[in-house]
């Protein structure tokens, strides 16, 4: 009798057991499915400002976004800020290039017309003597500048640079022209005839000079006959 209801007491528990795994099961299995339900619903988009959405969720910008975000706003910025205040119309737009290339044209003339005044101001000034006229005159000119002797000049197209001989302030120049004698003149007694030593200064040498740049000038001619020594002078600044 014991045995019997031993056994039965068996079985129930058993019963019982399944039972309550059939129902845990179930549950489980339920909850399951309704939750894969609600991740795999579809996702609305709506309008900004209906009620009960979401706002979308955006991944944080990353340091070479926020780089390329800035260049972008820095290149647009000026571009924005022209559009806000009007200034990108057509007549704004070639005013600008024009008066930029106007000022620049007129800071360039402004420095071309320096430059040869600069350049002027700081050239050294050079001195020299050119001889010119006629062959066989019958004198020799032997000039002397501030007690140095330069040379002498019996025909034309000699030059001689004096520069080292000059000096500030007063300046001494000496003539001496000395008759040669017939034998050394083809033009005798014709006054047309003359050698002529001149005193020029400019920034270079040369000898198609202007007459300003003449200091002083010295001639003796052919109906002369007789020895001259002269002593003139010119002043530099």
């Amino acid at each position: 009798m014991a045995d019997k209801i031993t056994g039965k007491t068996v079985l129930g528990a058993l019963s019982d057991l399944f039972i309550i795994c059939l129902m845990v099961g179930g549950a489980g299995f339920g909850g399951y499915y309704v939750g894969m339900n609600q991740r795999l619903a579809p996702v609305l988009l709506v309008p900004p400002g209906t009620a009960g959405a979401r706002a979308e969720q955006t991944a944080a910008p990353t340091s070479v976004d926020k780089a390329a975000g800035a260049a972008s706003s820095h290149s647009g910025g000026g571009a924005d800020a022209a559009k806000k205040e009007g200034k990108t119309d057509g007549a704004a737009a070639a005013a600008l290039p024009q008066s930029t290339e106007a000022a620049a044209q007129k800071k360039s003339d402004a420095a071309a017309q320096k430059k040869p005044d600069a350049a002027n101001k700081n050239a050294k000034m050079r001195y020299w003597l050119i001889s010119s006229g006629e062959d066989y005159c019958g004198y020799s000119v032997t000039v002397n500048v501030n007690n140095n002797p330069v040379d002498s000049f019996f025909g034309p197209d000699k030059i001689v640079e004096v520069t080292k001989l000059i000096k500030p302030g007063e300046n001494q120049v000496k003539f001496e022209a000395k008759a040669l004698g017939e034998q050394y003149n083809k033009h005798t007694g014709d006054s047309a005839y003359a050698v002529t030593v001149k005193l020029v200064k400019g920034s270079h040498m040369q000898d198609n000079f202007a007459a300003k740049d003449v200091l002083m000038s010295y001639s003796r001619n052919a109906a002369e006959t007789q020895d001259f020594n002269d002593v003139t002078s010119f002043k530099v600044e």
